[in-house]
């Protein structure tokens, strides 16, 4: 069988072409960015200045928002913890080992005598200070029992019942009244209810009480109802009028403990 071979010198010859040609356009272009280098970096420098401008500004302007949306993040999360330990210190006086309080919030189980409860809806969604809660008769819960914060202060009574659900009326219902003791003193009171977490007290003239003061239930257990925030008082009255208010916000509670 014929087969035809190139000759090796002409394919030689072909690749020594290529290698000339490329070493001549490379000292060409070496050449004229030698003589030319400057203004070509002149000419081209705005532009890549202008490119370097732009990603560093879209660079930017993403590490903002992504800081900006952790920073908000966290502060969310500061606020709720410093929210709690308020509470917490405000509860102080009552003497109790609240370390681990929160474990009982990861599956519904008694706490003692306690019942865990998530809050499934607020004022305004329900009205008069009423609160929904996700625990009911099928668990232990019954009319009259207490309702409490994690931190230990006491919120209100259970007013109705059902299987998997309950009522829980605030102490802070407008037109609810309870008796109370004022802490600075131990003076006993009557606590109003004036909604949305509000309590009004109306106390002769120169009883002592002032901003910051606690509010405790006229119970054995003396627990926290409201802490003071305003005082007032006419020059002519013989009574002032004090203004407190639960020691949590009533509209974002998230879990309570029930007990009888």
């Amino acid at each position: 069988m014929k087969m035809n071979y190139l000759p090796k010198n002409r394919s030689k010859d072909a690749y020594s072409k290529k290698i000339l040609t490329s070493l001549v356009i490379f000292l060409l272009l070496a050449g004229l960015f030698y003589f030319f280098g400057g203004f070509i970096i002149r000419v081209a420098s705005p532009v890549w200045k202008a490119e370097n401008a732009v990603t560093r500004s879209f660079r930017n302007i993403g590490d903002f928002f992504s800081t900006r949306k952790t920073l908000l993040a966290e502060n969310a999360s500061l606020k709720t913890k410093i929210e709690s330990l308020e509470i917490e210190i405000a509860s102080l006086h009552l003497g109790e080992d609240r370390e681990n309080v929160l474990l009982g919030l990861l599956e519904r189980k008694p706490e003692g005598v306690s019942v865990t409860a998530s809050v499934l809806t607020h004022p305004p969604q329900t009205p008069y200070d009423v609160l929904v809660l996700d625990a009911g008769s099928s668990d232990g819960v019954n009319i009259g029992d207490k309702v409490y914060l994690p931190e230990g202060p006491v919120l209100g009574l259970i007013s109705d019942t059902f299987s998997k659900n309950s009522r829980l009326k605030l102490y802070s219902s407008s037109g609810e009244s309870n008796p109370g003791i004022l802490e600075r003193g131990g003076v006993p009171i009557e606590i109003l209810g004036q909604g949305g977490g509000n309590f009004k007290i109306i106390l002769p003239r120169d009883t002592e009480v002032e901003i910051g003061d606690r509010i405790l239930s006229a119970g054995i257990e003396a627990d926290l109802l409201a802490v003071v925030e305003d005082i007032r008082l006419q020059p002519t009255d013989s009574f002032k009028e004090v203004l407190a208010k639960s020691p949590t916000n009533i509209f974002t509670l998230r879990f309570v403990f029930i007990r009888p």
